[in-house]
């Protein structure tokens, strides 16, 4: 045991038997469900993020079944996270401090979460890591090798999480000189080739993630709870050591030009979301690929500084027993006082398979609960968004055809005059049955306009084009058109029916120029309203097929 080897060695197997063990007995998060969903389709693309956790969670399940499958990946890369992290660090003391290193770690919280949960920050976290190892390489030696591990780890974090190009960016702007060296280009370069599977998946689906993330994203009015939210994300991720973390990260001088990218990169990341809170909310895992460099530059400082290890022992041990305690909850429900969420699924999807037979489910505005059920029982979902709240990778899968014409039960909240089914987690879902089933959410309502002109009170003309994308007819028996209106945080408040009575079909690829003419609500309030065209489907809600226009109100003559 006095070898540090050995030493690095057992601490690296505890954390991977600790984590795979919470990977067997914990219930998955929604939104794993969800990426398991993607991992049995795998693809260069998908609606929300790059595949890379789809990758893990496959791989993992051809291993393993259940949420050992889907987690085993993750608690393996923790560990080569560990691994590069360690050979990282260039201080000569640190075979010494072994146990202080894996301290750090554990005094890190959000470091922790990632070691067994599969969600896109978890690859994120390892490719950072093996990132900055290549980049102290390309540093000693700027070989052609050393120029093509680094784009290829620079091709890794974007397929990961597009966060990753921060991290690329902030190491450069760290050293600019590095811009000069033809082999950093080449780099990029090779990384960039590397990507291009993605670019071209995104330009055969219309950019649905960039769409997403940049355009449907951020719709709420600012408030300042949102920045203020920022730094209460900054402490989250950390946790209770905060103090002794952040104090030895400020007080620690950068010397050359790596520890000086693990500083910018750590500023960068604050600085940028701190920024982006004016626009929308920010959420804590952002910041999660800024704790990889962080904690690599601040664990010299804990070496040379005596007084900052003994609080960071206190502190960070404390932080070890809440993190124990809190693993503990995750996998035993009766042990937590409050239903967590991997303890949802027991509590519901039951229920909802017995009253409705097994059957083939749709939801509507739930992706997350699509996921969860598909994977606890191996039936057959689909999701569909609606105005109040967003599409989904569902959009993009041919889940929609495969329901068509079968006899299936649609669940949501929104159906209150049918079938009560379960209260989940103080949200009652309900349910109807569709026999056949017929939707076309792919069928596209498009306002050319950039904003419409509005009188409350008066009747209104709006010209939009109804375009088929699918290779089928589409028949409008039980098809309804409604304008929808909207405020702020995608709140439907207002829907409209339209009246065609001569649309009766729409041939396959076929667009029609429509008008909808339609009173205009006096109740209408003065804010920020954006107005859509949806489809109802069999008298569903009105889904997500036209495109959201401002709309300007002017004063009645």
């Amino acid at each position: 045991m006095k070898s540090p080897k050995r030493q690095f060695f057992l601490f690296l197997l505890l954390f991977f038997v600790v984590n795979v063990l919470q990977s067997a007995y914990t219930g998955l998060l929604e939104d794993e469900a969800y990426y398991w969903v993607w991992s049995n389709h795998l693809a260069w693309g998908y609606y929300d993020h790059p595949p890379m956790v789809a990758f893990f969670i496959w791989l993992g399940g051809l291993v393993f079944d259940g949420e050992l499958g889907v987690r085993i990946i993750s608690a393996l890369s923790f560990v080569l996270m560990l691994v590069f992290m360690w050979n990282t660090i260039e201080d000569k003391e640190k075979e010494n401090h072994v146990a202080l290193f894996f301290l750090v770690v554990v005094s890190i919280v959000f470091l922790q979460v990632y070691g067994f949960i599969s969600t896109p920050d978890t690859p994120l976290l390892l490719f950072t890591s093996v990132f900055f190892y290549f980049y102290k390489r390309f540093l000693q030696h700027d070989s052609i090798r050393n120029s093509l591990f680094l784009g290829f780890a620079m091709a890794a974090l974007l397929y990961s999480k597009y966060h990753g190009i921060l991290i690329i960016g902030f190491a450069a702007l760290s050293n600019l000189k590095i811009l000069l060296n033809t082999r950093f280009w080449v780099a990029g370069i090779f990384g960039l080739a590397l990507f291009t599977p993605h670019l071209i998946w995104q330009y055969e689906n219309g950019f649905p993630t960039f769409v997403y993330h940049l355009k449907e994203r951020g719709d709420d009015a600012y408030r300042f709870m949102f920045t203020l939210n920022q730094f209460i994300n900054a402490v989250a991720v950390v946790g209770i050591t905060f103090p002794v973390i952040y104090g030895a990260f400020w007080k620690k001088k950068a010397t050359g030009p790596l520890e000086k990218s693990f500083k910018f990169t750590v500023f960068g990341f604050f600085l940028f979301f701190l920024f982006s809170s004016f626009r929308s909310q920010p959420q804590a895992q952002w910041l999660s690929a800024m704790l990889v460099p962080m904690a690599i530059f601040i664990f010299p400082y804990f070496i040379h500084h005596i007084k900052a290890r003994k609080w960071l022992y206190r502190l960070g041990l404390a932080q070890l027993v809440l993190i124990i305690a809190a693993r503990i909850f995750f996998v035993s429900p009766s042990l937590s006082q409050i239903t967590l969420e991997p303890h949802l699924a027991d509590t519901w999807v039951p229920q909802v398979k017995e009253k409705t037979g097994g059957s083939p489910l749709v939801f509507i505005n739930s992706y997350q609960n699509a996921s969860v059920y598909a994977f606890c029982t191996g039936i057959e979902t689909h999701a569909f968004g609606i105005p109040d709240g967003r599409n989904s990778q569902y959009l993009l899968l041919d889940t929609e055809s495969e329901m068509q014409g079968r006899s299936i039960y649609v669940v949501g909240k929104q159906l209150k005059k049918n079938q009560f089914l379960v209260n989940k987690n103080g949200l009652d879902l309900y349910s109807c049955r569709i026999d056949p089933f017929r939707t076309y959410e792919k069928m596209e309502c498009l306002i050319e306009a950039e904003s419409i002109e509005m009188t409350r009170g008066q009747e209104i003309r709006i010209p939009f084009k109804l375009i088929n994308t699918y290779d089928k007819a589409i028949d409008f028996k039980n098809i309804r058109l409604k304008g929808v209106f909207q405020k702020r945080r995608k709140m439907a408040f207002e829907e409209i029916e339209l009246s065609f009575p001569n649309l009766k079909s729409l041939k396959a690829g076929e667009t029609k120029n429509l008008e909808a003419v339609f009173e205009v609500p006096a109740q209408l309030e003065e804010e920020k309203i954006t107005f859509r065209i949806g489809a109802s489907f069999e008298g569903l809600p009105a889904g997500l097929q036209g495109n959201k226009v401002l709309v300007n109100f002017t004063p009645n003559q």
